[in-house]
């Protein structure tokens, strides 16, 4: 049985014209016992075509490791993307996400957020999040957010980038611990890695 799978796509995805074939359904398909799932490249984009099911995929009952790199916390499809990826593994347990830098503010993309952390509840087994190349931008913020609002058994929330580019942790550490959270013993850590 597969139960890590890591998918890094390079090249970009040209859009599928047939309606209501959604590729999210056809890549899970294939993986049902899966544990692990490390998505990474243009899979994002991949993924967008053809909409997300209703019904999530069976694939995603087991996974409780969900590690997801080059999403762009700028583009609505792939933040709904992920939202609806972190939503339909009731096991999951741990996150890891590499944030993709975005420099202006996305308002759907924020107002997106803020419904999803309206309905909270949806990740009661998370444990940990880990959130690299963070810069502290109102969606990643309202990401967080979203995070903490959801997640009853949260005990660590670790956040890191680079000292040249991130605004100040202690503020952002500060806001965050300012959120509604549904776990009262999460942690804040935070580290800002500097460059020689």
């Amino acid at each position: 049985m597969l139960e890590k799978v890591a998918v890094y796509l390079r090249s970009r995805v040209l859009p599928d014209s047939s309606p209501g074939c959604s590729n999210l359904m056809k890549f899970f398909h294939c993986i049902p016992s899966l544990q692990e799932l490390d998505i990474r490249g243009s899979l994002w984009e991949y993924l967008t075509v053809g909409g997300l099911p209703h019904n999530p995929p069976t694939a995603l009952n087991n996974v409780k490791s969900l590690k997801m790199a080059d999403m762009s916390f700028g583009d609505l499809k792939e933040v709904s993307v992920a939202v609806y990826l972190i939503t339909s593994c009731p096991k999951l347990q741990q996150l890891t996400i590499k944030c993709e830098s975005v420099n202006n503010v996305v308002e759907a993309v924020v107002q997106f957020l803020q419904d999803q952390t309206c309905s909270g509840g949806v990740a009661k087994l998370f444990q940990s999040v880990e959130m690299s190349h963070f810069t502290g931008t109102k969606m990643e913020m309202q990401f967080v957010r979203f995070i903490l609002a959801s997640a009853p058994l949260l005990k660590e929330i670790f956040i890191w980038n680079f000292s040249y580019i991130l605004q100040s942790g202690r503020q952002m550490i500060n806001e965050m611990k300012q959120y509604r959270r549904a776990s009262p013993n999460v942690e804040f850590k935070f580290e800002a890695v500097e460059v020689e």
